[in-house]
Order: structure tokens, then sequence, then C-alpha cells
């Protein structure tokens, strides 16, 4: 047990000051027993790869308990579906034979952002806490910096917390560069006055931002004006390589209007892979309903240009074929041609 120890200074006869006596009381007090605590962040808070709005920010809220990463507001997505919650590792040790403090004391933690910002990446915000294997012991109070304490974790134990915050990721329009960007938080364990730190770590939320996606038609795919047969069956066919119209049998096509292919152009973050949508076949409809078999020029694994950080772009064609017979109705004849995109 510690003792205090007290001894009277006094050198000298005592002599009044300002009508009291002059001395000095001196009090010697042993160590109080504490653990020493240790904290480790196992992983960083990961986004994983977000598409960014064209517009304003987008807030993913990650939850603690479940790691998953809900848009809060903003246009944004989150592509990537693992868990972006941050685990926390802390530990306490008995500072010396007999010392009971790491099965006694309660712990204050602190979590926090910290340091600069690169990319898209925003300021962490509205940090949570999930707790496994411990006890709360009391409500936590505060969202950034967020305090709450711990029951006592044992001597030479440890527990892990789950980590969660509203990550926000800035948009197109933010003048900030896509690809991987990063921010900073830290956890940490401090005394009772939480104004002193006694262990700590640090580490990243990460995100890899992508722009937006978008696509635009160049063109229309026009077959222009044929004469249908005057027996049997023809095939029209507008090569979606070549932009060269054919019609089959005795068919005809005239030179105006001049056909042209459907063409479209795709932008977003360069260097990524995209998935094109193009149906295997659509209808035009007039006086009756034609077939149109689509053919195109878009390759299997559609890049688009440049590189991760900047912008790219992709752009293809789409072409068709369809038959007509001495019997189709004359007439003009319109349908709709969708396409749509996604990174891969």
């Amino acid at each position: 047990m510690a003792q205090n120890r007290s001894r009277l200074l006094c050198h000298g006869a005592m002599r009044p000051i300002a009508g009291l006596l002059g001395c000095v009381v001196l009090a010697l007090a042993a160590p109080a027993a504490a653990g020493t605590y240790a904290v480790t962040i196992l992983g960083p808070m990961d986004l994983g790869t977000v598409v960014t709005a064209a517009t304003g920010d987008t807030i993913f809220r990650i939850d603690a308990g479940t790691g998953s990463a809900i848009v809060q507001s903003g246009s944004g997505r989150r592509v990537s579906t693992a868990s972006a919650r941050s685990q926390v590792q802390i530990s306490c040790r008995p500072d010396r034979v007999g010392d009971t403090s790491c099965d006694t004391d309660k712990v204050p933690v602190r979590i926090g952002a910290i340091g600069a910002l690169t990319g898209r990446a925003r300021t962490l915000r509205n940090f949570t806490a999930g707790i496994n294997g411990a006890t709360m012991a009391g409500p936590p109070s505060g969202s950034a910096p967020l305090s709450f304490k711990l029951g006592p974790i044992g001597g030479s134990g440890s527990t892990t917390l789950s980590i969660g915050a509203d990550f926000a990721v800035a948009g197109d329009d933010s003048g900030l560069p896509s690809g991987d960007g990063a921010n900073s938080f830290y956890v940490d364990v401090t005394d009772n006055s939480g104004q002193h730190q006694l262990a700590g770590d640090t580490n990243n939320g990460k995100v890899r931002a992508l722009r937006a996606l978008a696509i635009a038609k160049m063109t229309d795919l026009n077959f222009g004006r044929i004469q249908r047969p005057t027996n049997g069956a023809s095939t029209v066919t507008l090569s979606a390589a070549t932009g060269a119209r054919s019609v089959s049998g005795n068919g005809a096509g005239f030179a105006t209007p001049a056909p042209t292919v459907a063409a479209f152009t795709v932008s977003g973050e360069g260097g990524q892979q995209v998935s094109l949508t193009v149906p295997t076949q659509f209808n035009l409809t007039g006086p009756a309903t034609l077939s149109v078999t689509v053919n195109t020029t878009a390759s299997a694994t559609p890049t688009l240009s440049g590189t991760l950080g900047s912008g790219g772009t992709y752009g293809f064609s789409v072409g068709g074929a369809f038959a007509i017979t001495n019997a189709t109705p004359v007439g003009a004849y319109a349908g709709v041609l969708a396409v749509s995109v996604d990174y891969n």
C-alpha cells in the first residue's frame, strides 16, 4: 500500500511573516499503480472504389457494427462491397507484480480526425464505435472527436473495437484529383481528464475515386431510304465497322439521305475498363415491324483512354441488319436503340 510521508522543513526560529508563520511542508508519495496501455489500429477505414458525383460531395456512412457503407447524401455510389470499417485492438499490461489496475480501471478512449487530405477524400466526421468483447462504461459523448470509457480490460488482456464514420468524397466539380485518396484518424487511450494521451495509434481512411461515367450519342443509326425488292427478299446491312450499307437481292438503297451508324462516346476515369450493355436486336416500327439484328465495334473489354487520375474516353459504333420483302409495307420506320455503360 502506498504511504504518504510528510516532514516540516523550518530552519531557525519561526518568524511571523505578515502575521503568519513561515515554513514549508513537503508531501512525498509513492506513485500510484497504473497499467500500461497499447493501441493498435489493425487496418484502414477503406471505402474501396467509389464512383463520384458529377457535382457535390457524396457522404458515405460506414457502420461500425456491420462495415457497410450507405450513401447518406449525394449522388455518388460505391462499387466495392467489402467491409469498410476499421478494427482497433486495445491492451493493458500491469506495470509491476501486484498491480491490479488493468482489472479495476475504466479506460477512456478518444477517436478523431487528424492530418492532411489527399485526392478527393474529405475529413472523417461522426465517428462511431462498436464494442467487441468489452463493455461500455457510460454513454459516449461527441462525434469528432468521439469520447467514451470502456470497462476494465483485465490484466494482460485486450479488447477489439470496430470504428465507423461519415466519409465524404468530393465530386467531379471539386477540382480535386481523382484516383487514390486518403484522410487520417487516431484512436487514443487517455487519462481520466481526457487531456493526456497514455497510448494511441493512427491510420487512414482510403478511397479510390472514379469520375462519374457519362455516355453521349454522337449520331443516330439511320439506314437511309431503301427500295424494297420487286420479288423475294432482301437484307439491308449497315456495317458498324465501316459505315457501309449493302442491300442483298434486288432491293436497293438510295444515296440520300446518307446512312449513318449509331456512334457513342463514353467518358469517365482514365484507364478503367467498362461494361457496355448493347441489345442484340431491337425493333423498327412503322406500317409494320422490322426486327433489327445489331452489330457493333465495341471490344470485349472496353477501356477508357488515359490513366487513373485523369479523364478518359471510349468510342464505339453500332450498326444492324434487317430483312424486307416485296410485301413489306412502305413508309417510315423508327425505333429506340438503348445502350448503357458501367465500370467493371
